[in-house]
């Protein structure tokens, strides 16, 4: 295991139902499997139950499967051993990467309880992405997926030739939504990453696919426009009985030289 404790960043061992130190910090791994590695406790970060619920809905109607068999190509392509998530939420595409050890981190309880659920082969855990408790150079793959882009945590836990996937929404994505919702929609905007790292390739995938009436307020929940969009827009949505939409994403790969 190559998680660290949060506290004295001492190597954990798992140990029946917790995971200790040296230093005898111990955290215990919920009924479902996570650990809960958030020194403070206090409030509920994340994503809530009813936001999880609303993307658990839309990812199993099938929109973004092309996107997730696109990610676990790449992982098969390079050959992943050990692979952090960035992120994760419920594990939708984590579930289906290919490697021999995976960790997926996301501040949400509730996505992580669907999480570890569902997908045994992974060790999930609460945490920051921009303090990971993970090794210096521990994992060869490392993947955000629509989540910032954690720059001096990836750098540090991917290995010398380790490779790191980041995934963005294209210029046209969900362009369709927001020309029903907004009188002038714009084009998604496309920025660099700044980093040490050495950009490999970029590309973009696209797929068009008809979204149900009863998964277009989901969909749209996953957008960051959702909580910046007035009712009366919002609106407009519930009065569609379905429509087809264009899922536009930018992938980049980036090796740690």
């Amino acid at each position: 295991m190559k998680l660290l404790c949060p506290i004295c960043n001492e190597k954990l061992v798992k140990v029946d139902r917790q995971a200790r130190c040296a230093n005898n910090h111990s955290f215990d791994y919920a009924k479902q499997g996570y650990l809960n590695l958030l020194i403070k406790q206090s409030v509920d970060h994340g994503d809530n139950k009813e936001m999880v619920q609303a993307r658990t809905q839309f990812l199993n109607s099938g929109g973004y499967a092309f996107l997730k068999q696109e990610l676990v190509n790449l992982t098969k392509k390079y050959d992943s051993h050990v692979l952090c998530d960035l992120g994760c939420g419920e594990g939708y595409y984590t579930s289906g990467f290919q490697a021999e050890e995976k960790y997926g981190f996301d501040m949400s309880k509730e996505a992580l309880k669907h999480a570890s659920k569902n997908d045994p082969s992974t060790q999930y855990a609460v945490a920051s992405i921009f303090r990971l408790p993970l090794e210096d150079a521990s994992c060869d793959t490392a993947v955000t997926c629509f989540a910032p882009f954690a720059k001096d945590e990836i750098e540090r836990v991917l290995t010398q030739g380790g490779r790191f996937f980041f995934v963005s929404p294209g210029p046209k994505h969900l362009f369709e939504l927001k020309q029903l919702i907004y009188d002038t929609p714009y084009e998604n905007e496309m920025k660099d990453l700044e980093t040490t790292l050495v950009k490999e390739e970029e590309y973009f995938i696209s797929n068009t696919f008809h979204c149900e009436k009863e998964n277009l307020i989901s969909l749209f929940k996953m957008t960051p426009y959702y909580h910046r969009t007035r009712n009366e827009d919002i609106d407009k949505i519930n009065h569609q009985d379905g429509m087809d939409i264009t899922a536009e994403f930018l992938i980049r790969v980036y090796q740690k030289r």
